[in-house]
């Protein structure tokens, strides 16, 4: 049996990292700050691997930057059980990408920190020097997002072929979801994990002290990026419109009676410790969204540093493409000729799920008709709405439902994995030593 034990973190190293900074601020420049002392020690054994003081320091500094919560000692004691949780939970999932030879390019790495920048209305370059600034090490935010994109690799690559939707399955959903007057939320959620069943109540506990630092201004979803354990947590925790009725029936109560703006009290279930913010609230229709699309696409690969004449030939060579493209066959053709990844008809989508440069152009597009060149972390897109949810109601609900079910197959599967490797792994927190 191997040994496991997972400590309650100590004020004592608490007190030895280093103050981290406050929140960003978009109105003023940040405070210049020493840049920080090398912190000796091991704060927890994973298997083979360790995670170091500094590296739990940077990380705590970084969830408490970005999460618009306070620098203070009480804070911090709140958040850090949840980040080392977390950083542990990215040694076993990059462990298990070794184990089975994956690997993200470093290409797709400055991918996602080119949009976290953007959201910050940086470039990577000023963010980086920001992080600095402010006594972080920017390795710390690209070894997350390493690990990240690595997991979701993993999880590919090990449940891709496994996921079957059937269409009974697609029916039965298709049905539910044309009953109108049904409540619908608009959820994101936190999970804990629970390393040990025997300390449930204290991770209960840690659960309900994360609630008090986000009901005092800390950002719901970027604490999610930062500790929480459910494959929603890179995206903020965020779960989009759920029916009441359509989750586990030890949650309805938790949810039912919330209204928007509203957390839920934390409860133990078999993914760990959860709870949920609702957003928004609505009684169903059971019309498709007037935003659903079916999106083709051509992408030309282009790297966020990419040099002036670079970023101009590539222009170039899409605005040539566009002239040739009156259909979405076309797009689909034109793909293959030109042997451009990530490019043909890409399904059912909302444009709300796109990133926000391509969002509006993809919303406002009449159908049949290309749009101009929109530059994004990836490269150049041409964007083609081949349908609408109006005039294919019944393929886009069919589509969308099908993928949900998919997604839905996928994270539980991923959950289960990531359940597995802690339990079989060697796990000692050293704080303290």
């Amino acid at each position: 049996m191997p040994r496991r034990t997972l400590l309650p973190l100590l004020v004592a190293i608490l007190l030895a990292l280093a103050a981290p900074p406050a929140a960003v601020a978009q109105d003023q420049a940040p405070a210049q700050q020493p840049a920080p002392q090398s912190v000796q020690g091991i704060a927890a054994v994973v298997n083979d691997d360790i995670v170091s003081t500094q590296e739990l320091r940077d990380r705590l500094a970084l969830t408490l930057l970005f999460s618009n919560l306070p620098a203070d000692l009480e804070t911090q004691q709140r958040v850090a059980p949840q980040v080392l949780r977390r950083v542990i939970d990215e040694q076993l999932q990059l462990q298990e990408a070794r184990r089975r030879n994956i690997r993200v390019s470093p290409q797709e790495i400055n991918g996602a920190l080119a949009n976290a920048a953007a959201a910050n209305n940086m470039t990577v370059d000023q963010l980086a020097a920001f992080l600095t600034d402010q006594g972080i090490d920017p390795q710390a935010l690209r070894d997350q997002f390493e690990a990240q994109l690595t997991w979701v690799r993993v999880v590919r690559d090990a449940f891709a072929e496994s996921v079957v939707v059937t269409d009974q399955q697609v029916g039965l959903a298709l049905a539910a979801s044309q009953q109108s007057g049904q409540v619908e939320l608009l959820l994101s959620e936190i999970v804990l994990p629970v390393y040990d069943p025997a300390r449930a109540d204290e991770v209960l506990a840690e659960a309900e002290e994360l609630r008090t630092a986000i009901r005092q201004g800390g950002d719901f979803a970027a604490i999610a990026q930062q500790v929480s354990a459910s494959a929603s947590g890179p995206e903020g925790g965020d779960l989009g419109w759920v029916r009441v009725e359509s989750v586990q029936a030890a949650l309805r109560p938790l949810l039912s009676g919330l209204g928007a703006g509203q957390m839920s009290d934390p409860i133990a279930t078999p993914a760990g410790v959860q709870f949920f913010l609702v957003r928004d609230r609505r009684i169903t229709t059971g019309a498709v969204p007037p935003d659903v699309r079916q999106l083709a696409q051509l992408l030309f690969p282009l790297p966020p540093n990419a040099t002036e004449a670079a970023t101009a030939d590539v222009l170039a060579r899409a605005r040539a493409a566009a002239e040739q493209i009156e259909t979405c066959a076309d797009v689909e053709r034109r793909a293959r000729q030109l042997d451009l990844p990530n490019s043909g008809n890409i399904g059912w989508l909302r444009a709300a799920e796109l990133p926000a440069d391509m969002a509006q152009t993809f919303a406002t597009l009449p159908v049949g008709t290309i749009s101009r060149p929109v530059r994004s972390v990836n490269g150049v897109h041409l964007l083609m709405a081949c349908k609408d949810g109006a005039s294919a109601e019944d393929e886009a609900r069919r589509a969308m439902l099908r993928r949900t079910l998919e997604e839905e197959q996928i994270q539980r599967l991923a959950a289960r994995y990531l359940r597995d490797l802690r339990q079989e792994a060697f796990i000692d927190v050293r704080i303290g030593n």
